[in-house]
């Protein structure tokens, strides 16, 4: 490795291999639908038998994590190693006894390691998640991937419970502990390769295979929650299968109650004299057409007992009872209680959340209509949600002008009378072709109206016309307007688009970050940097940019490869209404 010299040196590709996997988990997070925030720390405990002068590694060895986390590193290690619950097993076979030593060595490195972490993981507020330690020339290197707290904030993940052995190793308590587990998993599996690091693009699964595997592996959870005897079928694909047939045309729409059928909190409706079998999807979802509302198919992972639903003594917080409701064609979502888990559409796993952020919605309805009101905004973002659930596609457009615009459009629409557009009144309303035409207060001026307006260039081919006639229409210039557009495949669109509200203090950190950095560790603070943009005042411009200049101007290795980052610019569109704390 020309150019770069390594102090806290484990192997070779080490800073290859931690790049590759953190840019890994961050593509994952990115692909359910989770804040993309996550960063790798790799730490190699000497081995027992070394010499080497570095009794712990670290990398990067630069970077926010010190060194002194991990004093008294080894001592830990070796009083876990003759403390492990193995010392005392005897296995059967000779092999498993030979290997028993190197797996409570592992076993205690990685526990340590965790243990080490848990100061700095409550002084910077994220959780570390260690991987299963491997042996790379001296050290025992342990891959570690750390989730800001925050992210378990917007996506709660269920309460922790105490769970036997199996639900340790296959039960997760959110999709993102999955799916972070999966990428460690293959993280691991790279280690056990010659030279980690160097082939890693070749040899590593992408993010779309990681998180599919991760649903499949999260999707056990309920499983193991109520089966006593679990069997770790293909849930997940089961439960794509299952919504993706129709019956005699008609698409499924139902609940499907995971739960010990002899569970005191199960009521039935009707008790199968034979369950009807899981592996036979064509029967199940005759079954689930029988499904509805108030009523549920009572079922565990295997086979579907009945019909009936959980009386309202049931504790949600027992976690002994799931529910799968079928919400449209090939579209389903796992609940716990009120808990929403993980969503599929089209057998695409995903983190299930609101379209668009609610602060982030009402603050860009606030910026667009000045005089509107909170009560206002609530009421649009209902509007908002009640359209969104809707079978067909729609679109709302709140204009300024709506009054005089209801008048110039009256023949290629219908006016009514100024009246308050109520859920009930959208659901009719949107039966029709064409647009709802709202002003900001919420008072609805027409229905069935043919926008016009003049091609832009945020106009485009790859969709389809109600699209575009929403862009066409709101980027005319005048008085100003939204539109909320719902597309047939359930694609939303709010015109102009809403940007996300960024944390003030989260500009700072990274700002102060970047100042501070050396061509060695710079590259995550500008990544952020750059890609938020838009929020950099003028002050913070300037010092982006003198700390870009002395980046640029650092002496540097030949045959290094560097990209120049292009100097930031103040956003004339910016201003405090995107900012928060």
């Amino acid at each position: 490795m020309a150019g770069h010299i390594i102090t806290l040196f484990m192997w070779g590709y080490q800073e290859y291999y931690r790049i590759h996997v953190q840019v890994l988990v961050r593509n994952v997070l990115e692909k359910i639908g989770a804040p993309a925030e996550a960063e790798v720390l790799l730490v190699g405990a000497r081995s027992p038998s070394s010499k080497n002068i570095n009794s712990v590694c670290i990398e990067p060895e630069k970077g926010k994590w010190e060194l002194s986390l991990f004093e008294g590193l080894l001592d830990s290690i070796e009083f876990n190693y003759q403390n492990h619950h193995l010392q005392n097993m005897f296995f059967n076979d000779a092999p498993s006894m030979q290997d028993k030593p190197e797996w409570m060595r592992r076993s205690s490195v990685q526990t340590s390691i965790s243990k080490a972490l848990e100061a700095f993981d409550t002084k910077n507020n994220v959780t570390s998640f260690c991987g299963e330690a491997r042996r790379i020339n001296d050290y025992y290197v342990t891959p570690v991937i750390q989730i800001p707290n925050s992210t378990f904030v917007q996506f709660p993940p269920l309460p922790p419970k105490p769970v036997n052995d199996a639900q340790v190793r296959h039960g997760f308590r959110s999709l993102i502990h999955a799916a972070v587990y999966t990428v460690l998993d293959e993280a691991t599996e790279e280690l056990h390769k010659p030279e980690p690091g160097r082939y890693t693009y070749d040899r590593m699964r992408d993010a779309e295979e990681i998180v599919r595997i991760a649903a499949k592996n999260f999707l056990h959870t309920a499983g193991l929650a109520i089966q006593q005897h679990y069997m770790y079928p293909n849930f997940f694909d089961t439960l794509n299968l299952v919504s993706s047939l129709m019956y005699e045309g008609v698409k499924g729409i139902g609940q499907l109650i995971l739960v010990d059928p002899d569970n005191d909190a199960v009521e039935f409706l009707a008790r199968f004299a034979e369950p009807v079998p899981f592996n036979e999807p064509r029967w199940v979802r005759k079954v689930l057409q029988m499904a509805t509302t108030g009523v549920g198919v009572i079922a565990n992972s295997r086979h579907i007992y009945g019909l009936g639903r959980l009386n309202e003594q049931h504790d949600a917080g027992a976690q002994n009872a799931f529910n799968v409701a079928f919400i449209d064609h090939y579209h389903w979502e796992l609940h716990c209680g009120n808990h929403a888990l993980i969503r599929s559409h089209y057998a695409v796993p995903k983190l299930p959340q609101e379209p668009f952020d609610k602060m982030s919605f009402l603050a860009h309805y606030k910026r667009l209509f000045s005089s509107s009101t909170l009560e206002e905004g609530m009421n649009m973002w209902s509007l908002l949600s009640t359209q969104s659930r809707q079978e067909h596609g729609s679109m709302i457009v709140v204009a300024e002008d709506a009054a005089s615009e209801s008048q110039r459009l009256s023949k290629q629409g219908t006016c009514i009378e100024p009246t308050r557009l109520t859920e009930l009144l959208l659901r009719s309303a949107s039966g029709i072709d064409g647009t709802i035409l709202l002003d900001p207060s919420g008072l609805c001026h027409a229905i069935g109206i043919i926008l016009d307006g003049e091609a832009t260039e945020q106009c485009t081919p790859s969709r389809g016309s109600r699209y575009n006639s929403g862009v066409r229409y709101v980027q005319s210039n005048g008085p100003r307007r939204l539109a909320i557009v719902v597309s047939d495949d359930r694609t939303i669109d709010i015109i102009p688009r809403v940007r996300s509200l960024v944390s003030r203090s989260k500009i700072e950190r990274h700002i102060a970050t970047l100042e501070a950095a050396s061509i060695e560790n710079y590259h995550d603070s500008r990544n952020w940097l750059d890609d938020h943009r838009f929020y950099i005042n003028e002050d913070q411009v300037a010092r982006i940019n003198s700390a870009i200049s002395r980046l640029d101007a650092a002496p540097r290795e030949d045959f290094v490869l560097h990209f120049a980052t292009s100097l930031f610019e103040v956003n004339p569109e910016m201003e405090d209404s995107y900012l928060t704390d």
